[in-house]
């Protein structure tokens, strides 16, 4: 059972959310002893609260008989599931106390996207499944991820039940009203009952880099503060990446800004150091990648890229390690850091595979003591002794869930497939399928009968298996809840659109080709029918010739105007295609997944559609 807001009040004593500056502690004694932390962290959790299949269920833990990871023999354990993690993070913790450390000393934090494009028995509910089950587990902490945007920052608000009432946190968990209309609770959200009855997370979500336009102050609570054993404190500081206006739904976070990561890191820290806190971390949602066969490795720092380098360059030396997010890698790193000393920065992958165990020494000064323990290690979720109790709350959610889930809407012939976030790069069937079933939905005089169809990979969530398709399959193909529409854009701004796919600098910096700002290759889903080719020997801007571009095979007019189903998150220039913002006329359309419902009842069984649509040339 998830922890009461009863115990939360006892515990208040002992760990402190941001408001009105307290004053510095009173000088340490010098003959106390050093403390031990530990911080088990998790992060893009992703609503994974039943048992994982197939690859989300495999992590690499060892090389195989070659020593060397990244090749074929590499030893592979089957992990996840809610109630495993929760056993894991017991088990670290039980460890951690058989070296000495107490039970206040020990934290279990997050980095963001717990929730949202979650599979169909926590999405279906508004991911209220997957809050109960963190507040089970014991969750203390996370920084607010992009997908908690996913559904809006008044949304953001309803679910952070510990925060209500402390800075823009307004909203209840069940309130009379959400975005301006009335809350009906079983339809709105409030899904539970009895000891399931929602009332919000247990735990704060920190966001000191999302700024609220009309305070100017964070919107929710910009770090929190533990009292540890021996009379000290650790200070955590939560961030998300500064990209997320790019890549949510604009609408739904038009009432604050998000500001640069490590500035808003940076302005909090000497607040902490003032109050005589010398124990820092920042749990961040943002990350990078290993890179090479060696990258294999969980617990390996091969060479690390991507914005966490550069982030952890410019925040503070006060800070003492950094626990990162948002690219589904792991890594345990020590990243160097300009006039200080090296420090630990670590990201535990997805759908809680792995957690990471971190242990610090706090010296009698309140700083964390680097030639003592300072460790981390990514360890496993693998599946044995899981927490019953943890694991009665997902069967209690999976059941209510298979009520109308459990529909049969149509069946596949085969697999189609490929929805991994690795793979949105290039053109896929399924993204491909979800284009078709939104250009299909709007083919009505309402919407101008719309001649093209493009859709955003990151929006296709996974595959659809050969078989019977069941309501729950389709929903978690598109668990946004975005709407479809179309657009009026003319031939040159939909040359521009498949322009922006390819971002990507191919040759690498040293080469003489750029790259596009968002700096990937993103492949749109497109309909039957609609072709292009593309060079990517080119600089980027002259990627994709005009005359290649076809539908029916007559090439597209650039002065000419073409009405165009695109859903509500491109329509608004997210994930970097800017151009639709040049789309006028947009009419709003059905939901998503309810076209795609359609399209799979109506024309089943479906089939993998060609993912021939662009053609590489160069």
């Amino acid at each position: 059972m998830r922890r009461s807001r009863l115990l939360v009040a006892l515990t208040a004593a002992t760990a402190t959310v941001v408001g009105v500056p307290v004053a510095a502690d009173a000088a340490p004694d010098p003959e106390q002893t050093a403390t031990q932390v530990q911080l088990i962290a998790m992060n893009d959790f992703h609503g994974r609260i039943e048992l994982t299949a197939g690859a989300d269920s495999e992590q690499i833990t060892a090389p195989g008989n070659d020593g060397v990871y990244g090749t074929p023999d590499d030893v592979k354990s089957t992990v996840g599931g809610a109630a495993n993690v929760s056993a894991t993070v017991k088990r670290l913790k039980t460890e951690f106390a058989a070296a000495g450390g107490q039970e206040s000393g020990s934290l279990f934090v997050g980095a963001g996207d717990l929730i949202s494009a979650s599979p169909f028995a926590s999405a279906v509910f508004k991911d209220e499944p997957t809050i109960e089950v963190l507040d089970a587990m014991g969750l203390d902490v996370s920084s607010v991820g992009n997908h908690e945007f996913d559904r809006g920052t008044d949304e953001l608000r309803r679910i952070s039940g510990a925060t209500d009432n402390t800075y823009t946190d307004d909203v209840t968990a069940c309130p009379a009203t959400l975005n301006g209309e009335p809350f009906v609770a079983g339809t709105d959200g409030c899904f539970g009952e009895g000891e399931h009855a929602f009332d919000g997370a247990d735990f704060p979500y920190l966001a000191a880099n999302v700024v609220d336009k009309a305070t100017g102050q964070p919107m929710l609570p910009p770090y929190k503060v533990y009292d540890v054993p021996g009379g000290k404190k650790i200070a955590l500081i939560g961030v998300v990446t500064e990209t997320t206006p790019d890549i949510v739904d604009a609408a739904g976070i038009a009432d604050v800004r998000v500001i640069d990561e490590a500035e808003a890191v940076n302005k909090y820290v000497p607040q902490l150091v003032r109050q005589g806190i010398r124990t820092i971390g920042v749990l961040i949602h943002e990350g990078g990648q290993q890179n090479g066969a060696a990258g294999a490795n969980p617990n390996g720092c091969n060479d690390l890229t991507g914005p966490i380098v550069d982030i952890n360059n410019r925040i503070d030396d006060q800070v003492d390690l950094i626990v990162s997010a948002h690219t589904h890698a792991a890594y345990n790193c020590r990243l160097p850091v300009p006039d200080g000393k090296d420090r630990l920065v670590t990201s535990a992958g997805y759908y809680g595979r792995l957690v990471s165990d971190i242990r610090l020494t706090i010296n009698s000064g309140g700083d964390v003591d680097r030639s003592k323990t300072y460790t981390a290690t990514n360890a496993p979720v693998v599946r044995k002794d899981s927490d019953a109790a943890v694991q009665s709350i997902v069967d209690y959610w999976v059941a209510k869930s298979a009520v109308s889930g459990s529909r049969v809407v149509g069946s596949a012939t085969a697999d189609i497939l490929n929805a991994a976030s690795s793979q949105r790069a290039f053109e896929q069937p399924i993204g491909n399928l979800v284009a078709q079933a939104q250009y299909d939905a709007l083919q009505e005089d309402t919407y101008g009968f719309p001649e093209i169809a493009l859709m955003n990979p990151g929006g296709v969530r996974t595959n659809i298996l050969a078989g019977e398709v069941t309501y729950a399959e389709v929903f978690a193909v598109q668990p946004f809840g975005n709407y479809t529409g179309a657009m009026t854009l003319t031939g040159a701004d939909i040359e521009q659109i498949l322009e922006q796919q390819y971002q990507q600098d191919p040759d690498g910096t040293a080469g003489p080709l750029d790259a596009g700002p968002r700096g990937t290759r993103l492949t749109l889903g497109t309909n039957a029918g609609f072709t292009w080719s593309y060079d990517l020997t080119k600089m980027y801007g002259n990627r994709v010739p005009a005359d290649s571009i076809k539908l029916d095979g007559v090439t597209i007019d650039p002065a000419k105007s073409y009405r165009v189903a695109v859903n509500s998150f491109l329509a608004a220039g997210q994930d970097g295609f800017t151009t639709f913002r040049n789309g006028t006329a947009y009419t709003t359309g059905p939901v998503d997944v309810d076209a795609l419902e359609d399209y799979v009842t109506a024309n089943s069984p479906i089939s993998p559609p060609l993912a021939n649509h662009g053609k590489q040339i160069g």
